[in-house]
């Protein structure tokens, strides 16, 4: 498989957003796109997110070295259907998907008899707006992106796969159906459910004068953001993820209960290492080196407090020609509050960062 033709199948967030990316990153690939919506489909056009947009699959899709399929997953296993002729037509044609559940789609695959062309797809990434209106060339820039191939799926193919991801600036990692579906019920599905459940709470109490919606402050906001995403979208997702999605909620259910119950009991000690669990560990997320899927090199930098002086850093790195990965502000840190974070590509990039920025006398931290 050598990927010159890509077709994109439903131009939502997700699939508008890749077909943007693809054109940014390889705009030597030929992009093929469809969608139900004739304003989507101009719109695309509009912001030459694919070279041909089609309102249906059409012929032409045959000839494209991978498929994805980015509609909710009923729609999506109809869509597999109707490309298993291609597979024919077509030897080395891949089909993919990017929804947040695998286990359907991949039992489709396997009873349709394409298991050995099918590798799912999961960019971990998104925002709680929907459609393509929303679509960004940069909404996958260093994120994961999961991969869950057929069993019968040759080596070659999935190593193509995983350089294109790659070369899209995604992290691939490799998991089974399961362990992707227990994954993302952890940190995506039951988290909705929560978030969703939260909100609930809030708008059952409330007021005639609406006072806790009112007095609502940011970390309430934060933690319920997601909310505002799609209803069809979660009830789906709840429906096809049950199985994995059901422990998960009883486990959550009896955390709730045991700090419930250390909280009645006034056991102190137990109620600050709930706390302080969860801070470690939420922490870590931004704050460690690396991991067993991709190797980071970054450090922390503590700012003048002066307007511009993140642009100052910037430039200053940008003249040395060191080449900035990820960059963004951290306010969880216990030696200090809105600290710098800043990521580069390889461990000189980082060396010469560190040597720089401490010669203009910026106080830098080592990451734990």
């Amino acid at each position: 498989m050598t990927v010159k033709k890509v077709g994109i199948i439903g131009l939502g967030l997700i699939g508008g957003s890749l077909a943007m990316t693809m054109k940014r990153k390889k705009p030597q690939v030929q992009v093929l796109a469809c969608d139900t919506k004739e304003e989507t489909r101009h719109l695309a056009l509009e912001k030459k997110a694919a070279d041909k947009v089609f309102s249906g699959i059409t012929p032409e899709f045959a000839s494209c070295s991978l498929i994805f399929l980015c509609a909710p997953v009923d729609v999506n296993k109809a869509l597999l259907k109707s490309l298993v002729p291609f597979t024919k037509e077509n030897g080395s044609l891949i089909l993919s998907d990017v929804s947040s559940m695998k286990g359907q789609i991949q039992e489709e695959a396997k009873a349709l008899g394409v298991e050995d062309r099918f590798i799912g797809g999961h960019p971990m990434a998104g925002t709680e707006n929907t459609g393509f209106a929303h679509a960004d060339a940069y909404l996958f820039e260093n994120v994961y992106f999961l991969m869950t191939p057929g069993e019968k799926v040759p080596d070659g193919p999935i190593e193509e796969y995983k350089a294109f991801i790659k070369d899209l600036d995604m992290i691939p990692i490799r998991l089974t159906t399961k362990e992707h579906d227990f994954a993302t019920a952890c940190v995506s599905h039951v988290p909705h459910i929560i978030s969703a459940a939260l909100v609930n709470l809030v708008r059952e109490n409330d007021t005639e004068r609406q006072t806790l919606k009112t007095i609502a402050a940011g970390g309430f906001k934060d933690i319920t953001r997601i909310s505002s995403s799609s209803p069809d979208m979660w009830t789906e997702i709840t429906e096809g993820n049950k199985a994995q999605i059901l422990p998960v909620i009883d486990q959550y259910i009896a955390s709730l209960q045991e700090v419930r119950s250390e909280i009645a009991k006034e056991e102190e000690g137990k109620i600050r290492s709930f706390f302080a669990d969860a801070k470690e560990y939420r922490d870590s997320i931004n704050q460690k080196k690396g991991n067993a899927y991709r190797e980071s090199f970054v450090l922390y930098c503590d700012l003048i407090d002066e307007a511009g002086e993140i642009a100052t850093i910037a430039t200053r790195l940008a003249t040395h020609r060191i080449s900035i990965r990820n960059i963004g502000i951290i306010h969880n840190r216990e030696f200090q509050d809105g600290v710098l974070s800043i990521e580069f590509y390889d461990a000189k990039a980082l060396a010469d960062a560190t040597g720089l920025l401490r010669k203009f006398r910026y106080h830098i931290y080592e990451p734990k």
